[in-house]
């Protein structure tokens, strides 16, 4: 949520990402950004932004474009969802929502903050609500002087300028429109193999969303987006067309759609497109909450594929929930897997395929809100790296266990994590920048006008690539961070925030610096 984010001192997106467990992430300032869920690829996580997937223009999603400050909340969803979101969902999902429908009245708020390594940035906002008719904005600007990631004598600046406006209105009692735009402009320096990397990570997405009621049982939302994207220099187009019907049934709610997508390598004058048609049963069935999904996938490369999902809850006795699903997922190559392989001669790579099964349990237990899930997934048709190309590598078996709890102690909100998970090709071998074990103690009070917030996280050791490939190992450390805010009165607010605070020395990818202890001192106004 907005008010968790601004407590986690970050500045950037990237930076929020590194202080979550629940979630296996590499990068930071000088170096690209890779998120991993459940010890799947980078490429198998899907990006989201306002339900519009960001075109990948490389190995994976392009988490550096998204601006921290536009951001109303972030919502991970783990497992396979090619069913509900389309390819590429075979991780899970990281769906972000921008600054949309506020509270009735008018709102305005501005904020600063200065921080280590020059880091400065200054955020407006404002919005007008009037009977579910409303308009949102936000401006941004940030810059940091940054770091020297690799020791090579130049640090790796980011500069970044955003914007977003959301338009909302009631056209009758059984049609409303929403508009949506966002556009950020960046130069994020970055250390690597490139000779000479062009830095700009530019994103400008349209997306317009139509909502009617034909009677009580029958709805239907269009949706249309258009987007430009520009990275390192090449320009990306994504337009993606949806429409969806919602039908309610005595047993439940039933929702069949279609959607088309034409993602464009402007460059090399190709394009990705398919055509997609699915359904999703949500409903109650003698008391047992199940979900039923499937998609079919009409490729125009990879021709006709299908993917699905079965998901299960049941509420039983001593506020106990048992919960499983079962689902197919599919991710295909992207521009640069396509255009690397033509280059070299090679056209024959396959779909990943993948399959999970997952298991879970809640239970509410004196103060205590305790879940468990332990999980099980195989990706076949598996995709390798090459200087020639990308090739199909076997098969990943993966495996894991997610155990959290949530409490209330002594006034402070206790919320722990601890992740066991591992990556395994059919011979054993553990695939790189996958630490086995992740735990993570967040604490949050609020005590008059103060409020504080405590994050500790630690990871354990992992190869820094597929073992037996590199046997170089990336250390295992833990992280503290510290926030307080202080009302001032109710227009105005001070922070300052401590991440790192005990200066641990680490890495994310091996050679690459991480920005060590940081401090950002900020002020909020509203009016």
């Amino acid at each position: 949520e907005k008010n968790e984010i601004e407590q986690s001192g970050a500045n950037t997106f990237t930076e929020l990402l590194g202080s979550l467990s629940t979630v296996s992430f590499e990068g930071g300032q000088g170096n690209l950004t890779a998120l991993r869920i459940r010890g799947n690829e980078a490429s198998h996580t899907l990006l989201l932004v306002d339900g519009s997937k960001i075109t990948i223009t490389g190995g994976q999603p392009n988490i550096d474009i998204v601006p921290l400050d536009q951001i109303e909340h972030v919502e991970i969803t783990k497992g396979p969802f090619s069913s509900l979101y389309g390819p590429g969902a075979i991780g899970g999902v990281i769906h972000i929502f921008t600054n949309k429908e506020s509270k009735p009245g008018t709102h305005s708020k501005i904020s600063f903050s200065y921080g280590t390594y020059n880091s400065k940035k200054v955020s407006l906002s404002s919005s007008i609500n009037n009977d579910n008719n409303y308009v949102n904005y936000t401006l941004s600007d940030y810059h940091t002087d940054g770091i020297d990631a690799k020791n090579d004598g130049d640090l790796d600046p980011i500069d970044r300028t955003a914007g977003s406006l959301n338009i909302g209105a009631v056209v009758s009692d059984k049609t409303n429109i929403k508009l949506n735009i966002l556009k950020t402009d960046s130069d994020i320096e970055y250390d690597d193999s490139w000779s000479t990397p062009k830095p700009d990570n530019n994103l400008t997405q349209f997306n317009i969303e139509t909502n009617h009621q034909f009677d009580k049982e029958l709805s239907t939302k269009f949706n249309y987006t258009k987007q430009d994207t520009q990275r390192r220099g090449d320009k990306y187009k994504l337009d993606t067309l949806a429409i969806v019907n919602e039908i309610d049934l005595d047993s439940g709610k039933i929702s069949i759609g279609a959607s088309n997508t034409i993602d464009k390598d402007l460059k090399n004058k190709k394009q990705i497109k398919h055509t997609d048609l699915f359904s999703q049963w949500q409903g109650i069935y003698k008391d047992n909450e199940l979900s039923i999904g499937a998609r079919i996938v009409d490729h125009n490369k990879f021709s006709r594929h299908n993917t699905y999902n079965i998901n299960w809850g049941k509420n039983i006795d001593n506020g106990s929930r048992l919960t499983a699903s079962f689902g197919k997922a599919t991710n295909l190559p992207d521009h640069y897997q396509n255009n690397l392989n033509i280059e070299n001669g090679k056209t024959e790579l396959k779909p990943e395929h993948s399959k999970s099964l997952e298991l879970g349990i809640n239970k509410n237990y004196y103060k205590w809100d305790l879940s468990g899930k332990i999980y099980k997934s195989q990706t076949t048709n598996a995709f390798k790296w090459s200087a020639t190309g990308y090739t199909n590598d076997g098969t990943v078996n993966i495996k894991g266990l997610e155990l959290a709890a949530k409490t209330n102690i002594l006034d402070w909100d206790i919320n722990t994590n601890y992740d066991y998970n591992t990556a395994k090709k059919p011979n054993g071998d553990q695939k790189g920048r996958r630490p086995n074990h992740t735990a993570s103690i967040t604490s949050t009070k609020t005590n008059g006008k103060y409020h504080h917030r405590i994050n500790i996280i630690g990871k354990s050791w992992a190869w820094d690539k597929d073992r037996p490939a590199n046997d170089d190992k990336i250390g295992g450390y833990s992280l503290v961070n510290l926030f307080t805010s202080y009302d001032y009165n109710k227009q105005t607010s001070v922070s300052i925030s401590l991440n790192n605070a005990l200066d641990k020395k680490y890495e994310m990818a091996k050679s690459y610096n991480t920005l060590g202890r940081t401090i950002t001192l900020g002020v909020t106004h509203s009016f």
